[in-house]
């Protein structure tokens, strides 16, 4: 084999290299947007799943049906778990913001465990997004879910609800 033959040789090595290079970091990239998106997708439906839960329950536990009123002073100052209930155990809880404060997880198969964080707070007409520090008839819930394939900074998205209380005159 030639000098010239060893250079060609060479020169296909290195092109067939780069090539392969350039080849696995497309599928590597790929590979990392499919589990990004399939972790945003999980995320979602994990977070509405626990939003679903949440809206299922009494608005106030003080206001047990048929009890209506036109009162905010009727309503929970302390948000949170009340005594009788346990923090970890979701199923003791009676109303919406029982679950201020409640953290738990989901296993998946495919990308580990989402962690679930849960708040709820008073908010008012006027200001949906902060919270009012005192009550009103219109509680927010925000859950946020973590996971290390969501491709946010945090690596987490929040999904929200607001649930109103209607009473009758």
């Amino acid at each position: 084999m030639g000098t010239g033959q060893t250079l060609m040789a060479l020169v296909a090595l290195t092109i067939l290299a780069t090539v392969t290079i350039s080849a696995n970091k497309l599928v590597l990239k790929r590979t990392d947007i499919v589990l990004q998106s399939e972790a945003m997708i999980t995320g979602t439906a994990v977070g509405q799943a626990m939003i679903e839960r949440i809206t299922v329950k009494r608005f106030d536990e003080n206001l047990p049906p048929p009890l209506t009123t036109d009162n905010v002073d009727d309503l929970s100052q302390v948000l949170g778990p009340d005594p009788g209930e346990n923090p970890l155990d979701p199923s003791t809880f009676n109303d919406i913001d029982d679950y201020n404060g409640y953290r738990d997880s989901v296993l998946t198969p495919r990308l580990g465990y989402f962690w679930r964080t849960c708040s709820v707070y008073y908010v008012t007409e006027n200001s949906p997004d902060a919270n009012a520090g005192t009550q009103t008839f219109l509680k927010r819930i925000d859950v946020t879910v973590e996971n290390p394939y969501i491709a946010t900074p945090d690596s987490s998205i929040k999904l929200s609800k607001i649930v109103s209380y209607r009473y009758k005159d």
